[in-house]
């Protein structure tokens, strides 16, 4: 061993698991905002993906004047 603080241990596992903690709070704060909002996600990509198709349908029909 190297002599250091035998205490520092139980404060690195305490650390560690107040990590762990804050980690699947803020994953389970992200879940729950994806879930709430997900139907108005869904609509949003639908209305910019045909948005983006009709852009590109039109100006590929007028690039050739």
């Amino acid at each position: 061993m190297s002599g250091g603080d035998p205490g520092r241990i139980g404060g690195r596992v305490v650390d560690a698991c107040v990590g762990l903690l804050l980690a699947a709070m803020a994953l389970y704060g992200a879940i729950s905002i994806l879930r709430a909002i997900w139907l108005y996600l869904c609509i949003v990509v639908l209305v910019v993906g045909i948005g983006a198709l009709l852009w590109w349908r039109i100006s590929s029909k007028y690039r050739g004047w």
